[in-house]
């Protein structure tokens, strides 16, 4: 005897995003570094700082991932291009903290909890993408992803709270790469 196995639908982008955005603002302002992963999943996660100094993750998650590859790819041309200018010089290639693409994201934030083996309780923010803009190498402002597939003002929070889709469209800072000008931009 055969048996046949199921699979659950798809979500719909509406069901998707219900679960992932609780919340919905920004456009916030990160530094992506060039340290990507990916989840069991397939969720697209890379590690950031906001406001310069908090560790955070940045999620790509469901079919918003499909729209991460230019992005990959600037960072890793970001990578590619500090080592080569430390070869250049003759230097050290850079750590990673030091290399950061200015993104400004639209999405939601969320916090991560696990317990380690003494039972102590660590937390990390995460900042799970809906929208997302950056500058690219040739100074153009390139923006993916989409908006929630459901109306965000029909949540119970302030109306301040909630921004429309243009918001986004600020041109992020170019980026820096303070370590290997010595902090001099």
């Amino acid at each position: 005897m055969s048996f046949s196995r199921r699979h659950a639908p798809e979500p719909s982008p509406e069901q998707e995003d219900r679960a992932l955005f609780k919340t919905y603002g920004g456009p916030i302002e990160v530094e992506l570094l060039p340290q990507v992963s990916r989840t069991a999943a397939q969720d697209l996660l890379i590690r950031a700082f906001f406001k310069k100094t908090t560790e955070i993750s940045v999620v790509f998650s469901g079919r918003r991932t499909l729209d991460t590859g230019p992005l990959s790819a600037h960072l890793k041309w970001l990578d590619n291009r500090a080592r080569h200018a430390a070869a250049t010089v003759q230097r050290p290639h850079p750590g990673p903290d030091c290399i950061r693409l200015p993104v400004k994201i639209k999405g939601a934030w969320r916090q991560q909890f696990w317990r380690d083996s003494d039972g102590n309780e660590t937390g990390t923010y995460q900042l799970v993408a809906a929208r997302w803009a950056f500058t690219d190498r040739n100074g153009q402002l390139l923006q993916f992803g989409e908006p929630p597939a459901y109306d965000v003002k029909s949540r119970a929070r302030p109306k301040s709270y909630i921004l429309h889709q243009r918001d986004i469209d600020a041109v992020p800072r170019s980026w820096r790469h303070d370590c290997l000008d010595g902090g001099q931009s």
